[in-house]
Protein backbone atom coordinates (compact mmCIF):
# COMPACT_ATOMS: atom_id res chain seq x y z
CA UNK A 1 0.00 0.00 0.00
CA UNK A 2 1.00 3.83 -0.12
CA UNK A 3 2.10 6.29 2.17
CA UNK A 4 2.55 9.55 2.41
CA UNK A 5 5.21 10.99 4.30
CA UNK A 6 5.33 14.54 5.19
CA UNK A 7 8.88 16.78 4.88
CA UNK A 8 8.91 20.20 5.69
CA UNK A 9 10.89 22.53 3.30
CA UNK A 10 11.63 26.52 3.70
CA UNK A 11 10.53 28.49 0.77
CA UNK A 12 12.33 31.88 0.65
CA UNK A 13 10.39 35.30 -0.38
CA UNK A 14 11.07 38.79 -0.40
CA UNK A 15 8.79 41.16 1.22
CA UNK A 16 7.96 44.47 -0.24
CA UNK A 17 9.97 47.32 2.54
CA UNK A 18 8.01 48.48 5.30
CA UNK A 19 7.19 51.90 5.73
CA UNK A 20 8.45 53.54 8.88
CA UNK A 21 6.54 57.16 10.27
CA UNK A 22 7.17 58.36 13.71
CA UNK A 23 7.33 61.27 15.79
CA UNK A 24 8.71 62.43 19.51
CA UNK A 25 8.54 65.61 21.37
CA UNK A 26 11.93 65.60 22.89
CA UNK A 27 11.20 68.08 26.20
CA UNK A 28 13.34 71.18 26.82
CA UNK A 29 13.69 71.64 30.08
CA UNK A 30 14.68 75.51 31.74
CA UNK A 31 18.19 74.98 31.83
CA UNK A 32 18.43 73.78 28.37
CA UNK A 33 18.89 76.41 25.41
CA UNK A 34 19.09 75.12 21.57
CA UNK A 35 20.62 77.48 19.56
CA UNK A 36 21.61 75.50 16.89
CA UNK A 37 20.64 71.53 15.94
CA UNK A 38 23.98 70.06 14.48
CA UNK A 39 22.59 66.48 14.13
CA UNK A 40 20.26 63.84 14.44
CA UNK A 41 20.81 60.11 14.85
CA UNK A 42 18.19 57.68 14.41
CA UNK A 43 18.90 53.80 14.60
CA UNK A 44 17.15 51.16 15.20
CA UNK A 45 17.48 49.25 18.88
CA UNK A 46 15.07 46.14 18.56
CA UNK A 47 12.61 44.49 16.56
CA UNK A 48 10.24 41.61 16.18
CA UNK A 49 7.49 40.45 13.91
CA UNK A 50 4.39 38.70 14.46
CA UNK A 51 2.93 36.67 11.34
CA UNK A 52 -0.87 36.62 11.07
CA UNK A 53 -2.48 35.23 8.26
CA UNK A 54 -1.20 37.29 4.68
CA UNK A 55 -0.28 39.94 6.68
CA UNK A 56 2.48 40.65 9.69
CA UNK A 57 2.88 43.33 12.32
CA UNK A 58 6.85 44.33 13.13
CA UNK A 59 7.01 46.09 16.25
CA UNK A 60 10.38 48.02 17.51
CA UNK A 61 12.39 50.82 19.30
CA UNK A 62 13.78 53.46 17.74
CA UNK A 63 16.93 55.63 19.53
CA UNK A 64 17.30 59.10 18.65
CA UNK A 65 20.09 61.10 19.76
CA UNK A 66 20.41 65.01 19.20
CA UNK A 67 23.64 67.04 18.68
CA UNK A 68 23.28 70.78 19.74
CA UNK A 69 24.74 74.21 20.32
CA UNK A 70 23.28 76.27 23.42
CA UNK A 71 23.18 79.77 23.49
CA UNK A 72 26.87 79.42 25.17
CA UNK A 73 28.12 77.49 22.06
CA UNK A 74 28.31 74.51 24.12
CA UNK A 75 27.47 71.17 22.28
CA UNK A 76 25.78 68.92 24.19
CA UNK A 77 23.12 65.61 23.42
CA UNK A 78 19.20 65.24 23.79
CA UNK A 79 18.17 61.53 23.63
CA UNK A 80 14.94 59.49 23.62
CA UNK A 81 13.55 56.61 22.24
CA UNK A 82 10.22 55.75 20.28
CA UNK A 83 8.27 52.95 19.45
CA UNK A 84 6.89 51.78 16.47
CA UNK A 85 4.43 49.46 15.24
CA UNK A 86 3.67 48.70 11.25
CA UNK A 87 1.92 46.18 8.93
CA UNK A 88 3.46 44.56 6.20
CA UNK A 89 0.86 43.12 3.51
CA UNK A 90 1.97 39.81 1.53
CA UNK A 91 -0.39 37.15 0.30
CA UNK A 92 2.66 34.56 1.33
CA UNK A 93 2.41 35.31 5.04
CA UNK A 94 1.18 32.72 7.38
CA UNK A 95 1.09 31.88 10.99
CA UNK A 96 3.91 29.94 11.24
CA UNK A 97 6.20 32.08 9.07
CA UNK A 98 9.51 33.16 10.35
CA UNK A 99 10.28 36.96 9.24
CA UNK A 100 13.28 38.58 10.04
CA UNK A 101 14.17 42.82 9.70
CA UNK A 102 17.60 42.60 7.59
CA UNK A 103 18.18 46.44 7.05
CA UNK A 104 16.80 49.84 8.18
CA UNK A 105 17.21 53.25 6.88
CA UNK A 106 15.68 56.48 8.96
CA UNK A 107 15.35 59.76 7.66
CA UNK A 108 14.62 62.35 10.34
CA UNK A 109 13.44 66.51 10.30
CA UNK A 110 12.68 68.95 12.93
CA UNK A 111 11.31 71.91 14.36
CA UNK A 112 12.25 73.51 17.72
CA UNK A 113 10.68 76.49 20.26
CA UNK A 114 11.78 77.22 23.24
CA UNK A 115 9.93 74.47 25.20
CA UNK A 116 10.19 71.13 22.58
CA UNK A 117 12.23 69.53 19.76
CA UNK A 118 9.77 67.80 17.39
CA UNK A 119 11.52 65.20 15.47
CA UNK A 120 9.97 63.92 12.53
CA UNK A 121 11.88 60.40 11.30
CA UNK A 122 10.66 58.47 8.36
CA UNK A 123 12.57 55.57 6.75
CA UNK A 124 11.78 51.65 6.05
CA UNK A 125 12.85 48.20 6.56
CA UNK A 126 13.96 45.35 4.62
CA UNK A 127 12.47 42.17 5.60
CA UNK A 128 12.56 38.73 4.42
CA UNK A 129 9.98 36.07 5.21
CA UNK A 130 10.69 31.95 5.22
CA UNK A 131 7.71 29.86 4.77
CA UNK A 132 7.66 26.40 5.92
CA UNK A 133 5.93 23.74 3.39
CA UNK A 134 4.43 20.61 4.13
CA UNK A 135 5.33 18.18 1.21
CA UNK A 136 3.26 15.18 1.10
CA UNK A 137 5.84 12.92 -0.52
CA UNK A 138 4.52 9.11 -2.03
CA UNK A 139 6.25 6.03 -0.30
CA UNK A 140 5.11 3.16 -2.22
CA UNK A 141 4.92 -0.47 -0.74
CA UNK A 142 3.02 -2.44 -3.73
CA UNK A 143 5.08 -4.79 -5.70
CA UNK A 144 2.96 -4.49 -8.26
CA UNK A 145 3.76 -0.32 -8.99
CA UNK A 146 6.81 0.74 -10.75
CA UNK A 147 7.89 3.62 -9.98
CA UNK A 148 10.21 6.52 -11.57
CA UNK A 149 12.00 8.25 -8.95
CA UNK A 150 13.67 11.61 -8.54
CA UNK A 151 16.24 12.75 -5.93
CA UNK A 152 15.55 16.68 -5.32
CA UNK A 153 17.52 19.19 -2.80
CA UNK A 154 15.40 21.92 -0.90
CA UNK A 155 16.34 24.02 2.39
CA UNK A 156 14.92 22.97 5.62
CA UNK A 157 14.91 26.00 8.81
CA UNK A 158 16.58 25.03 11.61
CA UNK A 159 16.38 28.15 13.45
CA UNK A 160 15.45 31.54 13.43
CA UNK A 161 18.78 33.62 15.39
CA UNK A 162 18.10 36.81 17.19
CA UNK A 163 20.57 36.69 19.55
CA UNK A 164 22.51 39.87 21.61
CA UNK A 165 26.50 39.79 22.33
CA UNK A 166 28.44 42.14 24.42
CA UNK A 167 31.95 42.96 22.47
CA UNK A 168 34.94 45.00 23.58
CA UNK A 169 36.93 47.19 21.25
CA UNK A 170 39.43 49.69 21.83
CA UNK A 171 40.78 52.57 19.38
CA UNK A 172 43.26 54.75 19.95
CA UNK A 173 43.30 58.58 18.82
CA UNK A 174 46.77 60.30 18.14
CA UNK A 175 44.45 63.80 18.99
CA UNK A 176 43.35 64.59 22.63
CA UNK A 177 39.85 65.55 22.82
CA UNK A 178 37.60 67.08 24.84
CA UNK A 179 34.25 65.72 24.15
CA UNK A 180 32.77 63.40 22.38
CA UNK A 181 29.68 64.61 20.51
CA UNK A 182 28.55 62.01 18.53
CA UNK A 183 29.06 58.49 17.90
CA UNK A 184 28.02 55.80 15.09
CA UNK A 185 29.19 52.20 14.60
CA UNK A 186 28.20 49.87 11.83
CA UNK A 187 28.93 46.64 11.10
CA UNK A 188 29.81 44.24 7.98
CA UNK A 189 29.87 40.73 7.76
CA UNK A 190 32.51 39.42 6.11
CA UNK A 191 32.06 35.49 6.85
CA UNK A 192 29.65 33.17 8.21
CA UNK A 193 31.03 29.54 9.51
CA UNK A 194 29.13 26.73 10.94
CA UNK A 195 30.28 24.32 13.99
CA UNK A 196 28.73 21.90 16.05
CA UNK A 197 26.23 24.23 18.38
CA UNK A 198 27.63 27.75 17.55
CA UNK A 199 28.32 29.92 14.20
CA UNK A 200 31.96 31.84 14.22
CA UNK A 201 31.18 35.78 12.43
CA UNK A 202 33.93 37.72 11.10
CA UNK A 203 34.04 41.19 9.93
CA UNK A 204 34.70 44.60 10.22
CA UNK A 205 33.47 47.55 12.85
CA UNK A 206 33.27 51.10 11.53
CA UNK A 207 32.93 53.92 13.50
CA UNK A 208 32.79 57.34 12.91
CA UNK A 209 33.21 59.91 15.86
CA UNK A 210 32.17 63.86 15.96
CA UNK A 211 34.94 65.15 18.80
CA UNK A 212 35.32 68.45 20.24
CA UNK A 213 39.38 68.98 20.23
CA UNK A 214 41.39 71.72 21.22
CA UNK A 215 43.73 73.59 18.72
CA UNK A 216 45.89 76.52 20.45
CA UNK A 217 43.39 76.85 22.84
CA UNK A 218 40.25 77.39 20.46
CA UNK A 219 37.66 74.74 20.58
CA UNK A 220 37.19 72.90 16.99
CA UNK A 221 35.13 70.18 15.69
CA UNK A 222 36.92 66.64 13.92
CA UNK A 223 35.23 63.47 12.71
CA UNK A 224 36.96 60.52 12.94
CA UNK A 225 36.43 57.12 10.93
CA UNK A 226 37.93 53.82 12.14
CA UNK A 227 37.78 50.19 11.04
CA UNK A 228 38.42 47.56 13.40
CA UNK A 229 38.55 43.66 12.70
CA UNK A 230 35.78 41.80 15.09
CA UNK A 231 35.43 37.82 15.56
CA UNK A 232 32.79 36.24 17.69
CA UNK A 233 31.15 33.12 18.54
CA UNK A 234 26.95 32.80 17.90
CA UNK A 235 25.35 29.80 20.49
CA UNK A 236 23.25 28.12 17.88
CA UNK A 237 22.33 24.47 19.03
CA UNK A 238 20.23 23.49 15.98
CA UNK A 239 23.91 24.41 13.95
CA UNK A 240 25.98 21.60 12.73
CA UNK A 241 29.07 21.45 10.08
CA UNK A 242 26.57 21.15 7.02
CA UNK A 243 24.47 24.27 7.85
CA UNK A 244 23.82 27.55 5.71
CA UNK A 245 23.22 30.22 7.85
CA UNK A 246 22.07 33.81 6.70
CA UNK A 247 23.00 36.21 9.25
CA UNK A 248 22.57 40.31 9.70
CA UNK A 249 24.02 42.32 12.40
CA UNK A 250 24.22 45.63 13.93
CA UNK A 251 24.90 47.43 17.02
CA UNK A 252 22.45 48.72 19.56
CA UNK A 253 23.63 52.08 20.67
CA UNK A 254 21.04 52.32 23.51
CA UNK A 255 23.33 49.23 25.31
CA UNK A 256 26.63 50.34 24.06
CA UNK A 257 28.90 52.01 27.29
CA UNK A 258 31.95 53.72 25.76
CA UNK A 259 34.70 55.09 27.92
CA UNK A 260 37.48 57.40 27.52
CA UNK A 261 40.92 57.46 28.68
CA UNK A 262 42.15 61.16 27.64
CA UNK A 263 46.07 62.07 27.52
CA UNK A 264 47.85 65.39 26.34
CA UNK A 265 48.70 63.95 23.03
CA UNK A 266 46.23 60.98 22.95
CA UNK A 267 42.87 59.24 23.60
CA UNK A 268 41.94 56.03 24.11
CA UNK A 269 38.14 54.78 23.50
CA UNK A 270 36.99 51.33 24.98
CA UNK A 271 33.65 50.61 23.45
CA UNK A 272 31.28 47.73 25.14
CA UNK A 273 29.71 47.22 21.71
CA UNK A 274 26.00 45.83 21.99
CA UNK A 275 25.77 43.43 18.93
CA UNK A 276 22.46 42.12 17.50
CA UNK A 277 22.13 39.16 15.44
CA UNK A 278 19.49 37.89 13.35
CA UNK A 279 18.60 35.86 10.74
CA UNK A 280 17.88 32.04 9.99
CA UNK A 281 19.78 28.91 9.88
CA UNK A 282 19.33 26.39 6.79
CA UNK A 283 19.93 22.76 6.36
CA UNK A 284 20.01 21.45 2.73
CA UNK A 285 17.27 18.42 2.43
CA UNK A 286 17.86 15.71 -0.31
CA UNK A 287 13.98 14.34 -0.78
CA UNK A 288 13.36 11.10 -2.97
CA UNK A 289 9.96 12.21 -4.73
CA UNK A 290 8.17 9.83 -7.39
CA UNK A 291 7.72 11.79 -10.01
CA UNK A 292 5.99 8.86 -12.07
CA UNK A 293 4.10 5.68 -11.30
CA UNK A 294 2.58 2.35 -13.43
CA UNK A 295 1.37 -0.37 -12.72
CA UNK A 296 1.62 -4.15 -14.15
CA UNK A 297 -1.84 -5.47 -12.66
CA UNK A 298 -4.16 -2.67 -13.02
CA UNK A 299 -4.76 0.61 -14.46
CA UNK A 300 -4.69 3.39 -12.69
CA UNK A 301 -4.96 7.23 -12.21
CA UNK A 302 -2.23 9.19 -10.78
CA UNK A 303 -3.08 12.54 -9.07
CA UNK A 304 -0.23 14.83 -9.18
CA UNK A 305 0.80 17.97 -7.10
CA UNK A 306 3.06 21.46 -8.14
CA UNK A 307 5.66 22.50 -5.34
CA UNK A 308 7.55 25.49 -5.42
CA UNK A 309 10.49 25.16 -3.08
CA UNK A 310 14.20 26.60 -2.31
CA UNK A 311 16.86 25.04 -4.51
CA UNK A 312 19.97 26.45 -3.64
CA UNK A 313 21.98 29.52 -2.00
CA UNK A 314 24.43 31.89 -3.50
CA UNK A 315 26.30 34.47 -1.46
CA UNK A 316 28.29 37.15 -2.61
CA UNK A 317 30.52 40.16 -1.40
CA UNK A 318 31.72 43.24 -3.40
CA UNK A 319 32.96 46.73 -2.83
CA UNK A 320 31.98 49.22 -5.59
CA UNK A 321 32.83 53.07 -5.73
CA UNK A 322 29.99 55.74 -6.36
CA UNK A 323 30.77 58.76 -7.81
CA UNK A 324 28.55 61.49 -7.61
CA UNK A 325 28.05 65.42 -8.13
CA UNK A 326 24.99 67.73 -5.86
CA UNK A 327 24.11 71.35 -7.16
CA UNK A 328 24.18 73.64 -3.64
CA UNK A 329 21.86 76.15 -3.67
CA UNK A 330 23.29 79.67 -3.60
CA UNK A 331 21.87 80.02 -0.18
CA UNK A 332 24.66 77.26 1.14
CA UNK A 333 27.48 78.61 1.39
CA UNK A 334 30.63 76.26 2.59
CA UNK A 335 33.95 77.35 3.57
CA UNK A 336 35.23 74.30 4.93
CA UNK A 337 34.22 70.32 4.98
CA UNK A 338 34.43 68.51 8.12
CA UNK A 339 33.23 65.14 6.79
CA UNK A 340 30.18 62.87 6.20
CA UNK A 341 28.37 61.08 9.36
CA UNK A 342 24.95 59.04 9.88
CA UNK A 343 26.02 56.91 6.75
CA UNK A 344 23.61 54.32 5.19
CA UNK A 345 22.34 52.87 1.86
CA UNK A 346 19.82 50.07 0.54
CA UNK A 347 18.25 48.71 -2.44
CA UNK A 348 15.46 50.28 -3.80
CA UNK A 349 15.46 47.65 -6.74
CA UNK A 350 17.06 45.22 -8.42
CA UNK A 351 16.72 42.98 -11.66
CA UNK A 352 18.62 39.99 -13.23
CA UNK A 353 19.09 39.62 -16.70
CA UNK A 354 22.14 37.32 -18.26
CA UNK A 355 24.06 36.77 -15.38
CA UNK A 356 24.17 40.76 -14.22
CA UNK A 357 23.00 41.95 -11.41
CA UNK A 358 21.18 45.70 -11.50
CA UNK A 359 20.86 47.15 -7.97
CA UNK A 360 19.64 50.33 -7.50
CA UNK A 361 19.19 52.66 -4.27
CA UNK A 362 20.43 55.32 -2.76
CA UNK A 363 22.91 56.40 -0.27
CA UNK A 364 22.24 58.86 2.64
CA UNK A 365 24.27 61.01 5.11
CA UNK A 366 24.82 64.06 6.77
CA UNK A 367 27.48 66.53 5.37
CA UNK A 368 28.85 68.35 8.67
CA UNK A 369 30.29 72.01 7.37
CA UNK A 370 31.56 75.13 8.15
CA UNK A 371 29.68 78.30 6.50
CA UNK A 372 31.02 81.62 5.53
CA UNK A 373 30.48 82.55 9.32
CA UNK A 374 32.69 79.42 10.62
CA UNK A 375 28.62 77.85 12.22
CA UNK A 376 28.80 74.23 11.78
CA UNK A 377 26.10 73.39 9.62
CA UNK A 378 24.47 70.05 8.78
CA UNK A 379 23.41 69.37 4.88
CA UNK A 380 21.28 65.89 4.98
CA UNK A 381 21.94 64.07 1.52
CA UNK A 382 20.55 61.26 -0.48
CA UNK A 383 22.35 59.90 -3.35
CA UNK A 384 20.66 57.52 -5.53
CA UNK A 385 23.04 55.00 -7.88
CA UNK A 386 22.78 52.21 -10.17
CA UNK A 387 25.35 49.12 -9.86
CA UNK A 388 26.04 46.28 -12.11
CA UNK A 389 27.33 42.99 -10.63
CA UNK A 390 28.25 39.83 -12.82
CA UNK A 391 27.17 36.93 -11.05
CA UNK A 392 26.58 33.91 -11.87
CA UNK A 393 22.65 33.62 -11.34
CA UNK A 394 20.81 31.43 -13.73
CA UNK A 395 18.00 30.15 -12.45
CA UNK A 396 14.52 31.69 -11.24
CA UNK A 397 15.33 34.10 -8.34
CA UNK A 398 13.03 33.15 -5.11
CA UNK A 399 14.45 35.51 -2.67
CA UNK A 400 17.56 38.33 -2.90
CA UNK A 401 18.90 39.14 0.65
CA UNK A 402 20.84 42.70 0.00
CA UNK A 403 22.86 44.30 3.18
CA UNK A 404 24.64 47.70 1.57
CA UNK A 405 26.89 49.49 3.62
CA UNK A 406 29.20 52.50 3.06
CA UNK A 407 32.77 52.06 4.18
CA UNK A 408 34.29 54.98 3.49
CA UNK A 409 33.57 58.41 1.93
CA UNK A 410 35.41 61.62 0.54
CA UNK A 411 33.76 65.07 -0.09
CA UNK A 412 35.41 68.33 -2.08
CA UNK A 413 34.24 71.04 -3.12
CA UNK A 414 34.40 72.03 -6.76
CA UNK A 415 33.50 74.67 -9.68
CA UNK A 416 31.64 77.19 -6.87
CA UNK A 417 28.89 75.28 -5.94
CA UNK A 418 29.37 71.58 -6.67
CA UNK A 419 29.66 69.03 -4.36
CA UNK A 420 31.74 66.24 -5.39
CA UNK A 421 31.04 62.79 -3.09
CA UNK A 422 32.68 59.52 -3.46
CA UNK A 423 31.80 56.62 -1.81
CA UNK A 424 32.48 53.21 -1.38
CA UNK A 425 29.62 50.70 -0.45
CA UNK A 426 30.44 47.20 0.72
CA UNK A 427 27.56 45.14 -0.79
CA UNK A 428 26.75 41.85 0.38
CA UNK A 429 24.18 39.31 -1.16
CA UNK A 430 22.37 35.55 -0.83
CA UNK A 431 20.08 34.69 -3.31
CA UNK A 432 17.64 31.64 -2.95
CA UNK A 433 16.68 30.24 -6.31
CA UNK A 434 13.45 28.35 -6.73
CA UNK A 435 12.54 24.72 -8.36
CA UNK A 436 9.01 23.38 -9.36
CA UNK A 437 8.67 19.81 -8.64
CA UNK A 438 5.61 17.68 -9.65
CA UNK A 439 4.77 15.31 -6.90
CA UNK A 440 2.35 12.12 -7.20
CA UNK A 441 0.56 12.44 -4.47
CA UNK A 442 -2.16 9.84 -4.91
CA UNK A 443 -3.02 6.40 -6.80
CA UNK A 444 -6.57 5.30 -7.50
CA UNK A 445 -6.91 1.82 -8.68
CA UNK A 446 -9.60 0.95 -11.99
CA UNK A 447 -9.79 -2.29 -13.98
CA UNK A 448 -6.99 -4.70 -14.14
CA UNK A 449 -4.68 -4.80 -17.01
CA UNK A 450 -5.47 -7.81 -19.82
CA UNK A 451 -2.68 -9.30 -21.80
CA UNK A 452 -2.85 -11.30 -25.13
CA UNK A 453 -2.42 -15.60 -25.02
CA UNK A 454 0.65 -15.05 -26.55
CA UNK A 455 4.06 -15.53 -24.99
CA UNK A 456 5.45 -12.13 -26.22
CA UNK A 457 4.09 -9.06 -28.32
CA UNK A 458 6.79 -7.39 -30.42
CA UNK A 459 5.90 -2.62 -30.06
CA UNK A 460 7.54 -0.20 -32.13
CA UNK A 461 9.15 2.25 -30.59
CA UNK A 462 7.84 6.21 -30.93
CA UNK A 463 9.90 8.97 -31.96
CA UNK A 464 11.73 10.37 -28.69
CA UNK A 465 10.15 8.09 -26.58
CA UNK A 466 12.12 7.43 -23.76
CA UNK A 467 12.63 3.93 -22.79
CA UNK A 468 10.66 4.39 -19.04
CA UNK A 469 7.77 5.70 -21.73
CA UNK A 470 8.13 2.53 -23.20
CA UNK A 471 7.94 0.20 -20.12
CA UNK A 472 4.85 2.35 -18.80
CA UNK A 473 2.94 1.65 -22.62
CA UNK A 474 3.84 -1.90 -22.64
CA UNK A 475 3.49 -2.66 -18.72
CA UNK A 476 6.93 -4.08 -18.26
CA UNK A 477 10.03 -3.41 -16.60
CA UNK A 478 13.07 -2.15 -17.34
CA UNK A 479 15.01 -4.90 -16.10
CA UNK A 480 12.82 -7.36 -18.67
CA UNK A 481 13.32 -4.61 -21.25
CA UNK A 482 17.02 -5.21 -20.78
CA UNK A 483 17.34 -8.61 -21.01
CA UNK A 484 15.38 -9.27 -23.66
CA UNK A 485 16.37 -6.95 -25.70
CA UNK A 486 20.02 -5.73 -27.33
CA UNK A 487 19.81 -2.55 -27.98
CA UNK A 488 18.13 -0.45 -25.40
CA UNK A 489 18.61 3.66 -25.82
CA UNK A 490 17.34 6.01 -23.12
CA UNK A 491 15.86 7.62 -25.28
CA UNK A 492 14.57 5.90 -28.87
CA UNK A 493 14.67 7.37 -32.61
CA UNK A 494 11.26 5.54 -33.21
CA UNK A 495 10.57 2.65 -35.30
CA UNK A 496 12.91 0.33 -33.26
CA UNK A 497 11.00 -3.15 -32.25
CA UNK A 498 11.27 -4.12 -28.83
CA UNK A 499 10.33 -7.60 -27.93
CA UNK A 500 8.23 -8.08 -24.52
CA UNK A 501 7.67 -11.52 -22.97
CA UNK A 502 4.82 -12.00 -21.09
Amino acid sequence: MEQNNDIKVSQVINLPNLNVKAQINMNIDANTHIKQVINIETYLIESQAEPLQNKAVVKGKLGVKVLYVDIDNIYNTLSDIVTFSETITNENILPNSEISVNNSQFFTNFDNDSHSLRVTIEGNLECMCSVTQHLNLLNQENDSLITKNTVVEGYNCLDKINKTYMYDLEIKLDSGINKILSCDNRVIIDETKCYDGYLVTSGQILTTLVCECNNEELSVIKIFNNSSPFKLEVECPSCDNDCSPDLTAYIDMNNTQLTTDIGDNYTSITFELSFVFSGYLYKSVNMNIVEDLYSLDSEIEIENKTYSICKTSKTFKAVENIDSEISLTDEISIDEILGMINLSSSATNYSIKQGILNIEGVVNGNLLYLDDGKEIKNMPTQIPFSINLKQEIEDAVSALHLNLIPIACKCKIKRGNILIIDYEVCINGIVYTQDNISVVENVKYAKPVTYTDVAFQIFIARPNETRWQLCKRTHTTEEKLIEYNKENPTTYQGGEKVIVYR
